[in-house]
Order: C-alpha cells, then sequence, then structure tokens
C-alpha cells in the first residue's frame, strides 16, 4: 500500500473516531452522566491528532 494512501486513511479514522466521541460525549452529558468531561477530553485528544495526521498528509 502507498505510504501517502495509508496517511490518509490514519487521518479518515481518526477523524471519524474524534466525531463519534463528541457525539457519545453529548449523549453522556444529556444524561447527566458525572464523568462525561473524559469522554469530551478524550474526543478532544482524537480531534488533535486528526489535525496532526492532516498536516501530515497535506505536505
Amino acid at each position: 500500500m502507498d505510504k501517502k494512501k495509508l496517511e490518509g486513511l490514519e487521518f479518515l479514522t481518526s477523524l471519524v473516531t474524534a466525531i463519534l466521541l463528541f457525539i457519545l460525549g453529548g449523549l453522556q452529558i444529556s444524561k447527566g452522566n458525572k464523568f462525561s468531561f473524559l469522554i469530551v477530553g478524550a474526543a478532544i485528544l482524537m480531534a488533535a491528532n486528526s489535525y496532526v495526521k492532516y498536516k501530515k498528509y497535506k505536505d
């Protein structure tokens, strides 16, 4: 597999994971879960990871 395609795939999987974590965090906040901030924190970290992978893929 080409390295450029692999980097693009890593970016997409990180982005999808971040989006799903934001959805899960929103649902947990709406239910009033005490520790929903952990899920939102993980979503923010995954979004940052996705951004770093995008910058690497773009170059």
